[in-house]
């Protein structure tokens, strides 16, 4: 009798085998590639949310006269102090201003301001850039390349790049002068660890899930070694070998289908049939919510922190955005006022002209509280009520823009060349923080509050 030089045994283990690993290749794969692009992609779109505001802060032409002549400006201190504070309230590594020159070895970057954590500036006060100064070996010349690409490139450029103070991905959007020269680039750096860290967890227990299982199907498999279960395994092993190979840098996920064979044998294959197909629909399932996820997570925020009708922020949002405020209170932070807004004759106009002249009514409000305070957010937080969260150079000029919104207000009313909605007629209430311990964003909003309805009320005895 001829000796079996390959046992049946060894051939499922070796199969088995297989199976697991390619299985686990394919499946980390995926999640990895798209896992890392959801990761990139969000760490993007935050950067990409820091550059807008922080441009909105620049003085271009002041900044490029700083930049020409070596002294710093009054606009240079406040944003340098913009600057540290964005390092202290978020999780950027880095914020600064630079100018790529070129991709020599040394002095290839030319340093125009950065932002400087609190704790650096009580442990590493060495570490505050100076207003023109050359950047010595602190890049390589492969990092000074991608650098002096995208900036010469002239649009908002997201790459990856290591110096002496880490591996980090960065954002750089080109600084343009009201002449249109360039004159500088705004950078944004985010520290990549991180994002590593989450990947090597989450591919790490998928490695785990699919060796589990495939021990589980090991041992089944192993008690079937007789002629009558040879033909479905064969059978099995072609629809998996078949679902693997349509894994492999699959992109869409409906094509994630494995077609298995009839089984009836009722007995442990059957159970096998079954669970490879619930396994295969779990992997769809998994891969879909990868490939979803980011897009249905910013449909989720536009939905759940903006205000159909006026555009502005919502009650949620505002909510939000007074929890984050309070914790930079309870750190220190009082460089700030709200200003509240009750707009007036509002249901008078629904009843007499309409809910649609109501709301343009509503628009035309709004849109002046934006436009009167340019760098503050504006949130609306119930039908008539509006709140302005004065910072920057809304809470520097905070005094005179209260007059100017309250002037234009009274101007519009006034105005008999204005339709009725276009008459805008609003109270406004100033709250300041006054210093007193543990005073709240709350306590600073009840005094807005009250100073609005006083407000109010001397408006109707006018009227």
């Amino acid at each position: 009798m001829k000796t079996c030089t390959k046992p049946l045994k060894r051939t499922i283990l070796i199969g088995i085998v297989i199976f697991i690993f390619l299985l686990s290749i394919i499946l980390c794969s995926v999640q990895y590639v798209s896992y890392r692009n959801i990761l990139f992609r969000e760490n993007e779109h935050n950067i990409s949310n820091i550059l807008k505001y922080v441009e909105g802060k620049i003085d271009k032409d002041d900044l490029s006269m700083c930049i020409e002549t070596g002294i710093r400006s009054e606009k240079y201190e406040v944003l340098q102090k913009e600057l540290d504070e964005i390092r202290d309230n978020t999780d950027v590594a880095y914020v600064y201003v630079i100018v790529p020159l070129n991709t020599e070895p040394k002095d290839n970057i030319r340093n125009v301001i950065a932002g400087v954590s609190k704790e650096e500036y009580e442990n590493e006060p060495y570490v505050m850039v100076r207003l023109n100064e050359l950047s010595g070996d602190a890049y390589p010349p492969a990092a000074a390349e991608k650098y002096l690409k995208a900036y010469e490139s002239g649009k908002l450029t997201f790459f990856e790049g290591v110096t002496k103070w880490g591996d980090d991905y960065t954002g750089l959007q080109p600084l343009y002068d009201s002449k249109g020269n360039r004159i500088a680039a705004l950078c944004v750096d985010m520290d990549i660890r991180p994002i590593d860290s989450v990947l090597m967890s989450s591919t790490l227990q998928i490695v785990i899930v699919v060796t589990a299982v495939g021990i589980i199907f090991a041992v089944i498999l192993f008690r079937w070694l007789t002629a009558t279960v040879t033909d479905p395994i064969e059978q099995m092993e072609k629809s998996v070998t078949a679902f693997a190979m349509n894994c492999r840098d699959q992109k869409n996920e409906d094509q994630l289908t494995i077609d298995l064979p009839k089984i009836q044998t009722d007995n442990e294959i059957c159970s096998l049939s079954v669970a490879i197909g619930q396994m295969a629909a779990a992997m769809k399932d998994y891969v879909k919510n990868i490939l979803s996820a980011e897009s249905e997570l910013a449909r989720m925020v536009v939905l759940a922190n903006k205000d159909a009708l006026t555009s502005v922020r919502n009650k949620n949002a505002y909510d939000t955005y007074e929890a984050e405020l309070q914790e930079r209170v309870d750190k220190g932070d009082t460089n700030y006022a709200i200003l509240m807004a009750d707009l007036n004759y509002l249901k008078r106009m629904n009843d007499t002209l309409g809910h649609d002249k109501g709301d343009l009514y509503l628009q035309n409000c709004t849109k002046t509280l934006c436009d009167i305070f340019t760098h503050s957010p504006v949130f609306r937080i119930g039908g008539d009520e509006f709140v302005v969260i004065l910072n920057g150079q809304d809470y520097e000029n905070r005094y005179a823009l209260v007059k100017t919104a309250r002037e234009i207000f009274n101007s519009q009313t006034d105005d008999d060349s204005l339709e009725p909605w276009e008459k805008c007629s609003v109270a406004l209430g100033l709250g300041e923080p006054s210093g007193t311990e543990n005073e709240s964003v709350q306590d600073v909003k009840q005094r807005a509050d009250e100073d609005m309805y006083r407000e109010k009320e001397r408006m109707k005895i006018t009227r």
